[in-house]
């Protein structure tokens, strides 16, 4: 008699799953998923956002099996497995409490290689998570399974009205190919035909209407950084280590630290609590921001953010955190899209894709959040206060963070003409390819090198120079 059970969601109606995925599905490290919460403290903003990672791997799982089942010779069933199991090495409250150092790609890694699978080993699936294999790229890669899932889940359960994508469509319009002129080059990348373009652009369009909406809303940030901090403080009043966050979930983090009476891990967890958040007192905003001002403060390590804000609390007598995002790195304005069997990419032939790419990085900011009391009182901090504040940020970044090497080789060749050109100059020079590319995303969001493309026989190429034009 078949096992197989069908489990009803609120985005894909009936999933179905085999024995196998239920057997996974059933242990203690995908369980454990269901008191993640999927987006943090965002439910302090939208009440019924309380979904979890559990909910999250399994349309994960779903969205895989269903762009790799379009495809022959590939093992849609391991795929599935790895879907399913791509996020049990998240901390707390996900994303937002990957503090010191703490990296959820490892610990998800370490965790699979001490589950044991019916047919596959735990390195099969490891690999097709580490991978830069179309396998590997479709699961984390510039259209993939996570990100489709997200967004239309978290849209959901949030109620706003964004989100939506139309992913039947963008499905069916993939496709793989390879290099005509390399007989070696396998059909291993990913494109989208010409009739998926749309529903690409409608996926640029969900992730910048929900970011600022949903995942970098004022309220949620200020709370998620609170908490962070309060993660940070636990670990330093050694209530628990920064690796057992591996196998904590939100309740057993809340409980431990709420039991700590009088320690400022709990002051600010019961801040939260009272939803009595720090104020937003400072927000540095990219457009306001000098290249290099946005790169020091990108660069600036936890360390010296810590740093910082003690230096902060004892100048002004007010307890101070900083909001430092990630940069945006916007990888889904480079997929191929086939039009008349040529391939270009979609930032060269969509207006639309190229515009929501400005807005997104235009919407980056840095914020300041300042405590609402001082001992017991209401803190009234002045415009003279703020004025001192930034001030001091902006000295005290000034010489933490230099210019990193690529900027240098760049400059010493005045203009690199060609990334296959840059790479080779990297190799060269012994660094880390790896490494230099995300220097390259860092480098060209903060606008301190130009990437201009020029379309030669067909083929866009693109260069790398200074940007002399600001002062940097």
């Amino acid at each position: 008699m078949s096992k197989n059970k069908i489990i009803r969601d609120p985005i894909y109606k009936d999933v179905l799953i085999n024995s196998g995925e239920i057997d996974i599905i059933d242990s203690p490290e995908v369980q454990r998923l269901r008191n993640i919460k999927q987006t943090g403290l965002t439910c302090i903003v939208y009440p019924s956002a309380n979904h979890t990672r559990f909910e999250h791997s399994i349309g994960t799982m779903y969205i895989a099996g269903e762009i790799f089942k379009r495809f022959k010779d590939i093992d849609t069933q391991l795929i599935r497995i790895a879907g399913l199991l791509h996020d049990i090495g998240h901390p707390p409250f996900s994303h937002t409490l990957e503090v010191n150092g703490y990296d959820h790609e490892y610990h998800t890694k370490k965790k699979i290689k001490k589950m044991n699978f019916e047919n596959y080993t735990s390195n099969e699936i490891i690999n097709v998570l580490s991978s830069k294999s179309i396998e590997g790229m479709l699961l984390s890669g510039d259209i993939d399974a996570d990100r489709i899932d997200y967004l239309m889940r978290d849209s959901y359960h949030t109620g706003v009205a964004y989100g939506s994508i139309d992913y039947n469509r963008l499905i069916g319009s993939m496709i793989l190919y390879g290099d005509k002129n390399n007989s070696n080059d396998h059909h291993n990348k990913l494109a989208i035909l010409e009739k998926g373009k749309i529903a690409v652009e409608s996926l640029l369009i969900a992730r910048y209407q929900m970011y600022p909406t949903v995942y970098m809303h004022p309220t949620s940030r200020i709370s998620e950084t609170m908490l962070k901090q309060a993660t940070v403080e636990a670990i330093s009043e050694k209530l628990f280590k920064v690796h057992d966050l591996s196998i904590m979930d939100d309740i057993d983090l809340i409980s431990i630290i709420r039991n700590q009476r009088g320690e400022e891990s709990n002051k600010l967890i019961n801040m939260i609590d009272r939803r009595q958040l720090f104020k937003n007192i400072v927000t540095l905003k990219y457009g306001e921001l000098l290249p290099i001002e946005r790169w020091r403060l990108i660069n600036l390590s936890d360390y010296n953010i810590r740093k910082l804000e003690g230096e902060l609390l004892d100048k002004f007598d007010i307890k101070i955190f900083l909001d430092i995002p990630s940069y945006p790195k916007m990888n889904e304005h480079n997929i191929k899209i086939v039009i008349n069997d040529k391939i270009y990419r979609l930032n060269h032939i969509s207006p639309l894709a190229n515009s929501l790419k400005l807005a997104y990085i235009n919407s980056w900011d840095v914020r300041v959040y300042a405590s609402p009391e001082i001992n017991g009182t209401i803190n009234k901090i002045t415009d003279k206060d703020i004025e001192e504040i930034n001030k001091y940020i902006f000295e005290f970044i000034e010489n933490k963070t230099k210019h990193g090497e690529l900027y240098h080789i760049i400059e010493e060749n005045e203009k690199i003409r060609g990334k296959g050109n840059l790479i080779n100059i990297i190799k060269e020079k012994g660094l880390s390819e790896k490494d230099v590319i995300e220097e390259l995303q860092k480098l060209t969001f903060c606008g301190l090198i130009n990437e201009t493309v020029e379309k030669i026989g067909g083929i866009y190429r693109y260069d790398y120079s200074i940007n002399n034009n600001l002062k940097n």
